[in-house]
């Protein structure tokens, strides 16, 4: 079973491909906002995937209202989470 550490690591990977091949500032961001995120969140213990990942996006849905990241970026991030998945 794969670890949530392991999850996140496979998720960053991922995420530093996209961002490798991203031509748009916007989603450099985007990428960047969803590494530094996944960082804070990978040393949480568990198992599974998907339960890292259930885990992550409200994790990643909180932070953004908490954050006040506009609208237009909020389905942009969530838009590119569900992309990586």
């Amino acid at each position: 079973m794969t670890t949530y550490a392991e999850r996140s690591d496979a998720l960053c990977d991922e995420l530093r491909e996209l961002e490798h091949q991203a031509n748009d500032g916007d989603q450099l961001f985007y990428c960047a906002y969803l590494l530094g995120l996944l960082g804070l969140h990978s040393a949480v213990e568990g198992d599974g995937e998907a339960a890292f990942d259930a885990y992550f996006e409200q994790e990643l849905k909180d932070t953004l209202n908490a954050e006040s990241v506009s609208e237009h970026d909020q389905a942009n991030i969530l838009s590119l989470w569900q992309q990586i998945q």
